[in-house]
């Protein structure tokens, strides 16, 4: 018997990151990569932005190289069946940032990778009623290589079958 949120809500979920609700939840293997450039960032409802200037200089020669190549290695084993029994009225996910979980159940994962590179000329305003004016926003990045992952590994995991 399987019994279900009532309510689920999420606000906002950033890279790499999950919400997993079941009884049985496997992973293998989740990866993101990414490059980022932002002249202006977010900004809350009903705030007041005027006369800014943004400038994002990012010339780069290379720009984030990745090299993931990862060694995955999957070893399942038989289980008698278990009832799962999740019970709640509510599941309230305001924000996830990058390689964030959130997991009811059973969850069983490996080989979770996240590799981020960013630049923002100005950052995020959170919140309401802001005001920001004449502004001046500068990122200079001038890198001949920007962003450089050499992640290869071993990621090892078990994982149980049921049934």
């Amino acid at each position: 018997m399987r019994l279900w949120p009532i309510q689920l809500h999420v606000g906002s979920v950033e890279r790499s990151s999950a919400v997993i609700v079941g009884g049985c939840n496997v992973v293998y293997g989740l990866s993101s990569h990414e490059k980022s450039n932002v002249g202006f960032g977010d900004i809350g409802s009903q705030s007041f932005v005027s006369q800014n200037r943004v400038l994002l200089y990012d010339p780069d020669g290379i720009d984030m190289p990745v090299d993931d190549r990862d060694t995955h290695v999957l070893q399942t084993r038989q289980q008698a069946p278990t009832d799962t029994h999740i019970h709640f009225q509510g599941l309230a996910v305001n924000s996830m940032q990058q390689n964030a979980g959130v997991f009811v159940g059973d969850a069983q994962m490996t080989g979770w990778d996240q590799h981020q590179k960013s630049n923002k000329a100005s950052g995020d305003i959170g919140g309401d009623h802001n005001v920001e004016i004449a502004g001046v926003h500068v990122n200079y990045d001038a890198d001949a290589m920007d962003g450089i992952f050499l992640d290869s590994d071993y990621k090892a995991g078990t994982f149980v079958r049921q049934g």
